[in-house]
């Protein structure tokens, strides 16, 4: 099960938890508010993978493509070296159907996109680097509200039509999320974030038919889509104005 995937996550979190607990320095807790961009990558590893539906001769393939996410983020700082972080996301994912009818040579390509509005919270450790650079890692779980179902259909040669119908599992579903990456602290112009993201829902995310109709005759297949993202993360934060001076930013890295 793809979940398993994310569970070196939580390991490394547990890592650097120790480390967390060995360095002796600690500033006052702060909050951020920034804005993210996230490309989502079509990868098996973490991501879904394309599939077949066959039903009758009439094939259908179903591929992940590249997507978008974006949205804001509220980071709350529990000390300064943990956080708890939470927002709201606007997602696309986007997928490619690829139809073929075995002996006729007719084929059809189509693209589809599905919408969903994630709320995340988790929870974030940070490693200092040095004076201006971390490392984070976080864990936690989102829930998501998908906005609707989608249809499509392509009429090719005006003989022959092929349908896709995908409808959400569920209005509102869970997520296990997972990120890890790299951010750069300025003085005054705030924090510039880049990682990977995993996303991997609890249940599949919609279940979907394709059919293909000549004349009086159609053949339909069934498949499910489990909705499981992989994503390069940019961030900014914007700059704290109520940060104390003089702590933030000390010489050389932390001392164990």
């Amino acid at each position: 099960m793809k979940i398993y995937n994310l569970l070196f996550l939580l390991i490394t979190l547990l890592v650097c938890n120790s480390q967390v607990l060995s360095q002796s320095h600690r500033n006052k807790a702060e909050n951020y508010f920034g804005v993210q961009v996230k490309p989502l990558i079509p990868i098996s590893v973490v991501g879904d993978r394309p599939f077949d539906i066959t039903e009758d001769g009439f094939t259908s393939t179903i591929s992940p493509i590249f997507g978008y996410s974006y949205g804001g983020i509220v980071r709350v700082g529990i000390t300064d070296l943990l956080a708890i972080e939470t927002g709201l996301n606007y997602i696309r994912r986007n997928y490619r159907a690829n139809y073929s009818v075995a002996d006729s040579n007719v084929y059809a390509e189509d693209e589809l996109g599905y919408v969903s509005f994630e709320v995340p919270v988790n929870f974030l450790v940070y490693i200092k680097l040095g004076q201006q650079m971390f490392m984070n890692v976080s864990i936690g779980a989102s829930g998501n509200f998908n906005a609707s179902n989608i249809r499509s259909q392509i009429n090719p040669e005006g003989k022959h039509l092929f349908i896709f119908e995908g409808r959400r599992s569920r209005f509102f579903d869970f997520n296990a999320n997972a990120d890890v990456g790299f951010e750069y602290r300025t003085e005054k112009s705030g924090t510039f974030y880049l990682g990977l993201s995993g996303r991997v829902p609890f249940s599949p995310t919609l279940a979907i038919a394709t059919e293909y109709r000549y004349g009086t005759n159609k053949t339909v297949g069934f498949g499910v889509v489990e909705g499981s993202t992989f994503s390069l993360n940019l961030r900014y934060f914007f700059h704290n104005q109520n940060r104390k001076k003089g702590v933030q930013f000390q010489n050389g890295p932390i001392e164990q």
